[in-house]
C-alpha cells in the first residue's frame, strides 16, 4: 500500500496538509482505545476540484458508517478548502463544513459566515497556529465549535496499515457545544502534505478515548 501512497502523491502545484487528488478514496477506522471496538468507519474523497488562479479549490466529501455498515449520519458531509499553488497553504472554509455537518447529522439546514482557518504549509515543531472560533444557527439554536491551544509538537514519520508516511504533529483542544450535544476533548493528529491527516488520537480528562488510523487508499 506503499506504493500507492507514494505514487498519488505527484501535482503540479505545492502540496499543502489537505487531500488533494481526485478518484482516490481514503478510508479510516475508529476506535474504542478502552475495550478496541470500532466506532466508526469513514472514507472521505475528493469531489469536487476548481481552478481559481493562484489558488486551487478542493471540496472532499466524508461519509461515516457503524461498525455494522450502516449509515451514522442523515447524509455525507462536505469539507471545504483552498490551497495556494506557489506556497501550499491551505485555508480551510469551517463555516461551510460546519454548515454541512449540522445538516448531516440533524438533517437541517444552519448559518455560518466568514470563520476561516490557515493551515500553513511550512510548519515546524514549535509553531502555533490561530484559534478558531466556529458558529453556527439553526433558527433560534446555537452550535459552537471553539478550537484553541494550537501547537506543532514535533515531525514524525509514521507507519499506519495504509503505509509509511513524514508527517507533522499537532495538538488541539476541541469544544463542541449545542443542544443536545457537548464535547471537550484535546485532539493530537498526524498531518502529512496531499493527504491530511493520517491518524488523529483524542483524549478526554487527560486519557486516550478513541484513535482513528488511515487503513487504506483506494
Amino acid at each position: 500500500m506503499l506504493t500507492v501512497s507514494l505514487a498519488v502523491c505527484a501535482q503540479s502545484h505545492v502540496q499543502g496538509y489537505c487531500l488533494d487528488k481526485k478518484n482516490v478514496t481514503l478510508e479510516y477506522v475508529r476506535k474504542n482505545v478502552a475495550d478496541g471496538t470500532t466506532e466508526w468507519r469513514h472514507t472521505v474523497h475528493v469531489v469536487n476540484v476548481s481552478d481559481l488562479g493562484k489558488k486551487m479549490k478542493y471540496v472532499t466529501e466524508s461519509e461515516f458508517t457503524k461498525a455494522n455498515g450502516k449509515p451514522l449520519y442523515k447524509s455525507a458531509m462536505r469539507e471545504f478548502c483552498n490551497v495556494d499553488k506557489e506556497t501550499g497553504d491551505v485555508l480551510f472554509d469551517v463555516s461551510a463544513t460546519l454548515v454541512s455537518y449540522i445538516k448531516g447529522r440533524v438533517g437541517i439546514n444552519a448559518v455560518s459566515e466568514g470563520i476561516l482557518s490557515s493551515f500553513p504549509s511550512t510548519l515546524e515543531p514549535g509553531d502555533t497556529l490561530e484559534s478558531v472560533m466556529g458558529q453556527a444557527k439553526v433558527g433560534p439554536l446555537t452550535y459552537n465549535v471553539v478550537v484553541t491551544e494550537r501547537k506543532v509538537l514535533r515531525r514524525e514519520t509514521i507507519s499506519v496499515p495504509a503505509g509509511k508516511y513524514d508527517c507533522i504533529v499537532v495538538q488541539e483542544h476541541k469544544v463542541e457545544s449545542g443542544p443536545g450535544h457537548h464535547r471537550d476533548v484535546v485532539n493530537i493528529s498526524w498531518y502529512c502534505k496531499g493527504f491530511g491527516y493520517v491518524r488523529h488520537d483524542s483524549y478526554i480528562k487527560g486519557k486516550l478515548d478513541t484513535s482513528e488510523i488511515l487503513y487504506s487508499i483506494k
